[in-house]
């Protein structure tokens, strides 16, 4: 697998595509953007595998919650227990259940692997 070997890629992005991803980035405190795009290719692969289309919110699903549950969100949100937003915290705790666990699993061994190169390689 070339991925467990480190292998460097490289894309060719405009400057509105630079700015929309390290925006979000920003927003989303992500900081590096080799993780940002590994991330976003293997979303964009588990979306595809579980049969999932359309792109922003023309395709989307929207959940309507309960005044509790948006308040346990916003209160988590708010508090720092977790680093994202409430939406993307919603939107993982979905992803959680609808992902098997060994997919997860094997995205994290990859990553652990690409991490523990990189710092050979320094």
């Amino acid at each position: 697998n070339m991925a467990d070997e480190g292998t460097k890629i490289t894309i060719r992005m405009g400057p509105e595509e630079i700015q929309n991803m390290e925006d979000f980035m920003a927003d989303h405190g992500i900081g590096n953007r080799s993780d940002f795009i590994r991330e976003a290719i293997v979303s964009y692969i588990i979306m595809k595998k579980v049969g999932a289309t359309g792109t922003g919110t023309e395709g989307g699903i929207f959940v309507r919650l309960s005044d509790v549950q948006l308040g346990i969100l916003r209160g988590i949100e708010m508090d720092g227990t977790c680093s994202i937003s409430a939406e993307e915290f919603a939107r993982k705790c979905i992803l959680d259940v609808i992902v098997p666990a060994s997919i997860q699993e094997d995205v994290i061994a990859r990553a652990v692997k690409a991490a523990q190169m990189a710092s050979q390689l320094k």
